[in-house]
């Protein structure tokens, strides 16, 4: 995504994940001049491609003109402190997980969560100047993948969601219905009671793409409502990561927070939101 050719002094976040490596460049407003997202392999090797790709895309003047590229995620402690030349600081994910979900949601006081490999749920109060770890669950969109090629043999995430979203989940799925033929407390008939617990059956390969779906986007749904009421945060819950762009992964998280009366904001460029994070802790001086 490129929006302007304006020049301006430019900042670059660098975010380098279990699974993908994001890297943005914006100005001293955050305003986003360009980004790009790639498979993360080698950590250096991975951010000198990265930075190759968006430079190329908005044009080599940019990267003339950047100042500082500031690191976050598992794989930028291994960076040194210059990449093609740019000086490069670090900043600590937590910190920076926090702060991108702050900054793109504009609330100084929320939950935070970082879907993507895994998920990382991040509490932000006093607009930032508070941020803690408050846990999170091994289940993410590297669950939906490692499943996926188990299960089906399909390793892209963009093949495995249109097939989620011909099959039927009720088909590997045991509903709350099934169980007691009715809702029972807070939970609707057709809500799940155990994920991929209908063991008889013949379900396709579409109806096995959706239970897994299902289960890790159900998870991380319940997981966030609990966090989210355990903090005061229910009206609060800013939900960040490559896996809040899956269509389905975010109808299926509103659905199952709705249950619990937590209410979720997907912002844009979520997918960003670490390495704009580190960006806006930078910028504070942290």
């Amino acid at each position: 995504m490129y929006p302007s050719d304006r020049m301006e002094k430019a900042i670059i976040g660098l975010d380098i994940g279990a699974s993908l490596t994001k890297v943005v460049l914006v100005d001293e407003n955050l305003r986003i001049i360009g980004y790009e997202i790639l498979p993360s392999g080698d950590p250096r090797g991975t951010a000198l491609k990265a930075l190759e790709c968006l430079f190329k895309a908005i044009g080599p003047a940019y990267r003339e003109n950047a100042g500082v590229i500031v690191a976050t995620g598992g794989g930028s402690r291994f960076l040194g402190d210059k990449v093609l030349g740019i000086p490069l600081t670090w900043i600590n994910e937590i910190k920076a997980i926090g702060l991108g979900g702050s900054t793109l949601s504009g609330m100084g006081d929320c939950l935070v969560v970082s879907a993507g490999t895994g998920t990382a749920l991040v509490i932000v109060r006093e607009d930032g100047k508070i941020i803690r770890h408050i846990g999170g669950t091994g289940v993410g969109g590297g669950t939906i993948l490692g499943l996926s090629w188990r299960l089906l043999r399909v390793l892209d995430f963009r093949a495995l969601e249109k097939m989620a979203l011909r099959g039927d989940p009720n088909k590997v799925d045991l509903t709350v219905g099934d169980l007691i033929g009715g809702p029972i407390g807070i939970l609707p008939a057709d809500v799940t009671a155990s994920n991929f617990g209908k063991i008889l059956g013949e379900p396709s390969p579409e109806d096995i793409a959706a239970g897994i779906f299902n289960m890790v986007s159900q998870t991380i749904g319940v997981v966030s409502s609990m966090a989210a009421k355990a903090y005061g945060l229910e009206d609060k819950v800013i939900i960040t990561g490559m896996l809040a762009k899956s269509k389905l992964f975010s109808k299926i998280i509103y659905e199952t927070t709705k249950l619990f009366s937590v209410n979720i904001y997907i912002p844009e460029n979520c997918e960003l939101a670490s390495a704009i994070g580190a960006i806006a802790a930078y910028l504070r001086g942290n």
